[in-house]
């Protein structure tokens, strides 16, 4: 037999399911389940309350995510409301026509039941357009609180990724810009972002950071530079007690010639050992203590620092004998040249000569440097003369792994003391380096000539040995000078020498200087040396102890006369081929 409920009308099948939904659920309408597989969810009945009350269930499910709020306007379901106005108005038609059949209290029950029907009905359509209109404000509010949200989440993405390009911008300016700055002492740049824009907190933390950075390098950078002062000082101090030590040899043995000259050039090894020391002291910012007590002849002052480098042989030196150079600027202007020397007999070809030149100029008296070497490319060379010139300070930690401290040391000499330095090509294919002294810095001396009164005596009478020398302090001495292989009468008077033990001592000469150097012990087998431009004049040693005492002690005081005594056995000249003055330029007479 077929089934009766498939022969139905499609259109009675749907009443019933409509009167059957309309009975389950309550008065005032209500949630009917649907089961959406795999979570349940919540359908609003069409008569049901608004759509915000629904949308405020929670979905039940594994994810436990709420649904998604309906969009757009309710369903329309106009037959719904067909369907209860048709099941209203047929029952009370059915008791108007059937009031002459029925009972009149029955027909009075229909009428009342189908007018109350008709009532409900009115009222239920009064509430669900109430709830339509309430439904569509609170969609227009949310729509509008979404758009609003949208527009405040994008201006706040807006924000943060603008105030994260300025914090990058910020920290790359600080690390690139201000740390170097401070780090070398220059003037830091401002922020390029300042509270407004960073913020307060930010602002004040960066500017803290930069305090504590520096704070913490130049904390650092005092406590290492202390350090080297300190050994500095010490290797200087070891130098010196080395030379008088050595001094104190050659007075025990003044008829030795080996000895004299073995300790010659322990002597000058620790002039050297002292100038590195007092260089790496001013690169430090410690300037020299000794202080020269009367001026000095610019000729000199470079035959002084040539005592300091290791090929002072080759230095040649020409110019005026009269210029001096004021007692203060002495010992910075001979360490200043000896860094220029060492500098172009280094990078010279080994045989050849260091040619130096002092003449005067308007603005005061230049001394020039000449190196026979390769050279420097355009871009080195505008490089070292921006140190040189003390245009650019280094310091310890600039010089690199293999330390090149010549024009450092040069530039904060001419820094400090107002000497102008220069650097460029060279005649002789090298590198020429022209130190001018202000006018201001020089002082005539007496010219070559002098009456014979004011001359110094050339061979004082010998002090006590006991005061000669003494490793750690010395009593004052005078010393003389007189006149090297020509009759001119010495310039200057006597020095004094220092009170604590100095790296030179260089000595002035007269106008004419072809026997000016270092003694050299020479054999009368061995014939004349090649490379001595004037004859010498021979000097025997002493041929008694007393005599032998006189000779060293005039010698090691600076003493510049040719003394001949008799007795001879080996004959000690001053060679031209030995680039010093007879007082050694590294003894520590002539500075306190």
């Amino acid at each position: 037999m077929p089934d009766e409920r498939s022969a139905q009308p499609s259109a009675l099948r749907s009443r019933r399911e409509t009167t059957a939904q309309l009975q389950a659920g309550s008065p005032s309408g209500g949630l009917t389940p649907t089961v959406v597989s795999p979570a349940v969810t919540y359908r609003r009945h069409p008569l049901g309350p608004p759509a915000s009350a629904c949308e405020s269930e929670p979905t039940q499910g594994p994810s436990m995510a709420r649904s998604p709020a309906p969009s757009g306007a309710p369903p329309s379901r106009p037959h719904l409301w067909w369907a209860a106005l048709l099941f209203t108005v047929v029952p009370l038609v059915f008791g108007v026509f059937s009031t002459g059949r029925l009972s009149g209290t029955l027909a009075v029950v229909y009428a009342a039941s189908a007018v109350l029907a008709l009532v409900c009905l009115i009222s239920l359509r009064a509430r669900h357009l109430k709830a339509g209109t309430d439904t569509a404000r609170l969609r227009t509010e949310s729509q509008a609180q979404k758009a609003e949200a949208a527009r405040q989440d994008a201006e706040w993405r807006q924000y943060i990724g603008r105030q994260l390009e300025l914090v990058v911008e910020e920290v790359g300016h600080l690390a690139s810009e201000r740390l170097p700055a401070a780090l070398a002492k220059r003037e830091i740049p401002p922020p390029r972002h300042g509270a407004p824009q960073l913020g307060a907190v930010l602002a004040d933390g960066l500017e803290r950071l930069l305090s504590q950075v520096s704070t913490a390098v130049e904390e650092r950078e005092e406590s290492h530079r202390r350090a080297l002062i300190e050994l500095a000082n010490r290797v200087q101090t070891s130098a010196h007690r080395i030379q008088a030590t050595i001094t104190g040899v050659t007075e025990r043995y003044p008829g030795d010639a080996d000895l004299l000259e073995a300790t010659m050039q322990v002597d000058h090894a620790a002039t050297q050992q002292a100038r590195h020391a007092q260089s790496l002291k001013v690169l430090c910012g410690e300037w020299p203590g000794q202080q020269w007590q009367r001026p000095l002849a610019l000729v000199d002052v470079v035959r002084a620092a040539s005592g300091r480098i290791v090929s002072f042989k080759r230095v040649e030196v020409t110019g005026d004998p009269d210029v001096g150079i004021a007692a203060p600027l002495v010992e910075p202007l001979i360490h200043l040249l000896a860094e220029l020397l060492a500098n172009a007999t280094e990078y010279s070809p080994p045989r050849t000569g260091v040619p130096v030149t002092v003449r005067t100029v308007q603005r005061g008296a230049v001394i020039e440097v000449d190196d026979g070497g390769l050279g420097l490319d355009e871009y080195r060379l505008a490089e070292a003369r921006e140190v040189a010139s003390g245009l650019r300070l280094l310091g310890v930690g600039d010089v690199g792994e293999i330390p090149q401290t010549g024009f450092a040391v040069v530039g904060r000499f001419a820094r400090r003391h107002g000497l102008g330095v220069d650097l460029g090509p060279s005649p002789y294919g090298g590198v020429r380096a022209v130190v001018l002294v202000p006018v201001e810095l020089l002082t005539a001396l007496p010219p070559a000539g002098t009456p014979a009164a004011t001359r110094v005596p050339a061979r004082p009478a010998p002090p006590d040995p006991k005061e000669r020398r003494a490793p750690a302090a010395r009593s004052p001495q005078p010393m003389t000078e007189s006149t090297a292989s020509s009759p001119a009468p010495a310039r200057g008077g006597p020095l004094a020498p220092p009170s604590e033990h100095c790296g030179s001592s260089p000595s002035e000469e007269p106008a004419r200087r072809p026997s000016r150097r270092l003694p050299q012990r020479r054999s009368r087998r061995d014939g004349p040396t090649p490379q001595v431009q004037a004859e010498p004049t021979a000097v025997t040693p002493p041929g008694s102890p007393e005599d032998a005492g006189d000779w060293m002690e005039q010698f090691f005081e600076g003493g510049r006369a040719e003394t001949s005594l008799t007795g001879a056995h080996d004959e000690y000249t001053y060679g031209n081929d030995h680039g010093l003055s007879a007082t050694h330029p590294d003894s520590t007479e002539g500075q306190t």
